[in-house]
């Protein structure tokens, strides 16, 4: 059965309405996950504005946000976003600790010369740290106003807050610039995740982007994943992270917590931590690349040789990792996104932990970076096997 349209269903929006609607708070946010590929681990949720009308039903963003931005009211719906965000953050914390909410920051935002404060103090309103937040700025709003695009970004980046250039790759900046934005994530725009299956072109692409964004130390992420098969192939590029309908679509506050729950039990990549081998008394060597490949690769020859392995595709899996179990020895890539090899060392030190450290990296470079973070040794790729196992039995060597 069809039911009849409301007479007013399709009825244009209009400034003094939607003026109307945020004083009576009937724009709010609902949530979209953002996940680590390789664990599932919820990282942050993006706070997506929507219109509940009390007598249209919800109105779509495609509807009033073009009306938000050509009178002015854009300003006001982010406001509503942070302030919002950072209320619901701080009860989901709680449940997952350093759980953020990311907000999408318009072109009015980046060029207000005082939005940096006015975030400072929405922070310390709600008693939240910077990283409770995180904002999305698309490529075209960057480029509009570089240098005061670069100036607030660091400004935020100051105050804690990470900051990701949102639909990569359907802008027009150059390479130039996104080595100058000093930003944390690349959202690498849905129209490549959903054809990089089927596409070569596309998927080409997607491996490129991935790749440069590890080299500049930026996360990769994926939007619109749709399907599992989308998640397996970025899996096997290294992609970070994922946002979708796989994941989850965009959900009311209320629905957040079982929403959580459910995706602990159900999560594509959940794993159970690894057992340990029958012979704990070999050493144990922690691999860490963003390269899956060279992991693999790496882990194999260690096994072979009767050496215990675990891996990590980032610096931040390899400090969980050497908080769980003590490693007789680390092997990092020193160019990763979240946490690379020299955060790695520099959280080592602060954290008073004394595990050998082998840098690996491309070229001449590996022993000059070895001693500027003075760890115990250095590999340069592309390495040989007897130059990886001299490194590795220097410092873990198994005895028969």
């Amino acid at each position: 059965m069809t039911l009849p349209e409301r007479p007013d269903a399709h009825a244009p929006v209009v400034r003094e309405e939607l003026r109307a609607a945020l004083e009576r708070r009937e724009v709010v946010p609902h949530y979209q996950p953002i996940v680590d590929i390789r664990s599932g681990r919820v990282q942050r949720l993006e706070a997506l504005a929507r219109w509940r009308h009390a007598d249209r039903g919800f109105i779509p963003p495609s509807e009033f946000i073009p009306v938000a931005e050509r009178t002015g009211l854009i300003a006001a719906i982010t406001s509503l976003m942070i302030e919002r965000g950072l209320e619901d953050v701080g009860r989901w914390r709680t449940r997952v600790p350093g759980l953020r909410v990311a907000v999408n920051l318009p072109a009015s935002s980046l060029a207000e010369p005082h939005m940096p404060e006015e975030v400072g103090r929405a922070l310390a309103a709600a008693g939240c740290e910077g990283g409770c937040l995180s904002f999305e700025i698309t490529e075209s709003v960057l480029m509009a106003q570089p240098e005061r695009s670069q100036g607030h970004v660091e400004r935020l980046r100051a105050l804690g807050i990470p900051v990701a250039i949102d639909d990569f790759g359907t802008g027009y900046s150059s390479l130039r610039y996104l080595q100058l934005l000093p930003v944390d994530s690349v959202k690498i725009d849905r129209q490549f995740i959903a054809a990089s299956v089927e596409d070569r072109n596309s998927q080409i692409i997607v491996r490129s982007v991935v790749a440069l964004c590890h080299e500049l130390g930026f996360e990769a992420v994926a939007e619109g994943v749709a399907d599992r098969e989308v998640w397996e192939l970025l899996a096997a590029l290294g992609c970070d992270s994922a946002q979708g309908y796989l994941v989850a679509k965009p959900m009311p506050a209320e629905a957040v917590e079982a929403w959580l729950g459910e995706w602990e039990r159900t999560r594509p990549a959940a794993r159970p931590a690894p057992a340990e081998e029958a012979e704990p008394g070999r050493p144990l060597v922690l691999v860490v690349d963003d390269e899956p490949t060279i992991v693999a690769l790496v882990e194999s020859i260690l096994t072979e040789r009767g050496y215990r392995v675990r891996t990590a595709l980032n610096g931040q899996e390899a400090l969980e990792a050497v908080g769980r179990q003590r490693p007789d020895l680390v092997l990092i890539d020193m160019h990763m996104p979240i946490a690379d090899g020299e955060g790695f060392a520099m959280e080592l030190r602060a954290r008073r932990i004394d595990v050998p450290v082998v840098l690996m990296t491309a070229g001449p470079s590996a022993e000059h970076w070895a001693r500027k973070l003075k760890v115990h040794g250095a590999l340069a790729k592309p390495f040989r096997v007897p130059e990886l196992l001299a490194a590795v039995h220097r410092f873990a060597a198994v005895t028969h």
